[in-house]
C-alpha cells in the first residue's frame, strides 16, 4: 500500500471514529479528544488531516452525502427513462442510505434544531439534493412529460421529505420490517404524486399504451 493510500486509509478511520462519537455525544459534546482515542491515534494526527472539529464534522457528512448518489442515478437514468422508474429508483437509494447510516441520521434529527452548525450542513446537504431533483423535474417539464405549471422545486422537496418522514417513523425499525415499510411507501406514493404531474399528453400516452 502506497502512502497516499495509507493516508487515505487512515483518514477514513478518523472519519469513521468521528461519526460514532457524534452519535453518541452529540456535535457538542464530543471533542477531539474522544474521537482521537476512539481511533487509537494522537490528538496530534488528527490535527493533521482535519482543521479543527467543524472541519471533520464537515468531511464527514461529504463522505456520507447522498447528493453524488442522486447525481449517478439521474445520471444513469437519463431523461427518456420514465419518471416513475427514475423516482422509485431515488427515493429507494434515499432510503437505504439513511438506513444504513441510521447512526448519522439520528444525530441530525437530536441535532438540528439546537446546534447551528448541524443546522447549517442540514440545510446545505437538503438544498443540494432539492436542487438535483428539482434540475431532474424541469428537465421532464420541458420534454412535456410533467406539466408545467407546477412548481419543480416544491415536489423535489416533497418527495424527499416525505422519504426523511418516514425514517423518522420507521428507520429503527428490524430491516424485514423497514423493508416492507418501504416497498409499500414507494409503491402507493410515486403514482398518487405523479398522478397529479403527468402533462395531458403524457396521460394520454400512458392511457393508450394501457388501452393497447
Amino acid at each position: 500500500m502506497s502512502r497516499r493510500e495509507k493516508a487515505q486509509v487512515r483518514r477514513q478511520q478518523l472519519i469513521d471514529a468521528a461519526l460514532h462519537q457524534f452519535a453518541e455525544k452529540g456535535f457538542d459534546g464530543a471533542s477531539i479528544r474522544d474521537i482521537a482515542h476512539a481511533a487509537g491515534v494522537t490528538e496530534a494526527l488528527v490535527y493533521h488531516y482535519f482543521r479543527n472539529k467543524e472541519h471533520l464534522f464537515e468531511e464527514m457528512l461529504k463522505a456520507r452525502s447522498f447528493a453524488p448518489v442522486l447525481r449517478r442515478v439521474l445520471d444513469e437514468a437519463g431523461d427518456e427513462a420514465s419518471p416513475a422508474q427514475v423516482l422509485h429508483r431515488v427515493l429507494q437509494e434515499f432510503l437505504d442510505m439513511m438506513y444504513d447510516n441510521a447512526s448519522m441520521a439520528r444525530m441530525f434529527i437530536i441535532e438540528f434544531m439546537r446546534n447551528p452548525v448541524c443546522t447549517k450542513y442540514f440545510r446545505a446537504m437538503l438544498e443540494d439534493n432539492t436542487a438535483n431533483l428539482t434540475h431532474y423535474l424541469q428537465r421532464q417539464q420541458q420534454r412535456g412529460v410533467l406539466r408545467a405549471d407546477i412548481d419543480a422545486e416544491s415536489v423535489a422537496g416533497m418527495l424527499l421529505g416525505m422519504a426523511f418522514a418516514l425514517f423518522f417513523a420507521w428507520g429503527q425499525s428490524a430491516e424485514r420490517e423497514w423493508q416492507q415499510r418501504c416497498e409499500k411507501f414507494l409503491k402507493h406514493s410515486i403514482p398518487m404524486i405523479l398522478e397529479g404531474l403527468w402533462s395531458p399528453a403524457a396521460r394520454d400516452a400512458i392511457f393508450n399504451e394501457c388501452s393497447t
